[in-house]
């Protein structure tokens, strides 16, 4: 199959990889080109910017989760009715998960779905220094295809000259683009980027770096560079789907935006999905089961304990036995307060635990568990894959059950996640479905076996 593609690298964190990822995104969108974006890593924000960019839903690439089958298959089935695919890296090109091993990398991504890469470099102060620093990219994997580079941060037209002729000359690498210093600036929180639910002013801003983008980088060779990408070879998956009649309430705003589209997806495969706003409705919906993912509860925490109503509700639905599952800011909500630093507010009260913010992230990276208790997404035996990140630390305040040993993470006290009252689970980790194709169909029969006519 035809997919014409690119990958944008970074030689580490914050050197402008969104930024470039973005900015090329709306340019293509400009002149025409139906975008389809990409995210590789187990990351919520940038694909809300993606969404933003270019109207399509950006789906997540990660080889840690995902099996090589899985993340080739949605890959290519979410390409469907595009012209070029954009596909964003993550922290450093060959990060990984181990450190040693490549898996996890965006370095093992880019071999899976054989795809060039453009490198993204912040050269700020820095000349023939450049030229080795990219070459020791270049030739750490000569199986990467590692086509050019995109350097960031200039001061001066003879500074770019400078960068520009050190690296094509010394490292043989071709620069598609030298964008200077901008005030320009993505901004950010502490769990990454501020998401594109709050950013009123987005398209102003994505606006302005595609202008840069268009300005300083060579779009069309881009173009040329991704049309010019290898056929790639896969089988997708076939199932029809089976729709039961089960509606799932989706908590998604501003507050809990941290799902992969491919979950929901999955989940509508056998479901309708009802999406509820936990600030402003006051009332549940008529749902079957109830899905809130991660997000920043803390940051809206004072408007979350306002809405009373709604978290009454929650409570009752908890209590009822009908399934519900909720992911690290879930979690934090369907506790009974969130301990921000400077106050105390109230949220449902279900879970018998606390959380309490912290400067410092309380755990970060991937996760692998150890189902030992039946729960609303799996069942006991089964391992279960995914990442946590988070800067909160949950105390229990009374007994309850715990559906997962944690085998590598964190999960809730180091040893344990999934705190279970009834046939309500709230976890840290994020798991994406697709790591596992029974999570969304158990999830779904759960509500089905409680459902309420």
């Amino acid at each position: 199959m035809e997919v014409p593609r690119v990958v944008i690298a970074g030689t580490s964190s914050k050197v402008g990889k969104t930024m470039v990822a973005i900015g090329l995104m709306r340019v293509l969108v400009n002149k025409g080109y139906t975008v389809q974006p990409y995210k590789v890593g187990p990351d919520f924000i940038d694909p809300g910017f993606h969404h933003l960019a270019t109207g399509r839903y950006s789906r997540n690439l990660d080889s840690f989760m995902l099996s090589r089958d899985a993340l080739l298959e949605t890959f290519v089935r979410n390409f469907k009715g595009a012209d070029i695919a954009v596909i964003e890296g993550k922290t450093g090109l060959y990060d990984s998960s181990d450190a040693v091993s490549e898996r996890g990398s965006v370095a093992e991504v880019s071999k899976i779905l054989r795809a060039p890469v453009l490198l993204v470099a912040n050269v700020e102060r820095l000349n023939r220094t450049s030229a080795a620093i990219i070459l020791g990219y270049k030739v750490f994997d000569p199986e990467v295809d590692l086509k050019g580079v995109i350097l960031n941060r200039v001061g001066s037209d003879r500074h770019a000259g400078k960068v520009r002729k050190a690296v094509e000359k010394l490292a043989k690498v071709r620069v598609y683009g030298v964008i200077p210093r901008k005030d320009i600036r993505m901004p950010y929180r502490h769990l990454g980027l501020v998401t594109a639910y709050e950013r009123g002013d987005f398209d102003e801003l994505i606006d302005n770096v595609a202008r840069i983008i268009e300005e300083h980088v060579d779009v069309e060779k881009i173009v040329d560079l991704a049309y010019k990408a290898p056929p790639i070879d896969v089988k997708l998956f076939e199932e029809k789907d089976k729709k039961s009649g089960i509606k799932i309430g989706v908590l998604r705003d501003e507050v809990f935006s941290f799902y992969y589209q491919d979950n929901l997806d999955q989940l509508s495969r056998y479901a309708e999905i009802v999406t509820i706003d936990s600030i402003r409705d006051r009332r549940l919906p008529d749902v079957d089961a109830l899905y809130i993912g991660g997000g920043f509860p803390e940051v809206f925490a004072e408007q979350l304990e306002r809405n009373r109503r709604l978290r009454d509700e929650i409570y009752s639905f908890c209590d009822s036995g009908r399934p519900v599952y909720a992911e690290c800011g879930g979690l934090m909500y369907l506790g009974e307060k969130i301990d921000t630093g400077s106050a105390e507010y109230e949220m449902v009260g279900f879970l018998p635990l606390k959380t309490v913010m912290f400067k410092k992230f309380q755990a970060q990276g991937y996760s692998v568990y150890s189902a030992v208790k039946s729960n609303p997404i799996t069942t006991r035996g089964r391992k279960v894959v995914g990442h946590e990140f988070h800067y909160s630390k949950a105390i229990l305040t009374g007994k309850a059950d715990f559906a997962f040993a944690v085998k590598r993470g964190f999960g809730i006290d180091g040893k344990r996640d999934g705190i279970m009252v009834k046939n309500v689970m709230g976890n840290y980790i994020h798991v994406h479905f697709l790591s596992d194709r029974s999570l969304a169909k158990r999830f779904v029969q759960q509500a089905k076996k409680y459902r309420r006519d």
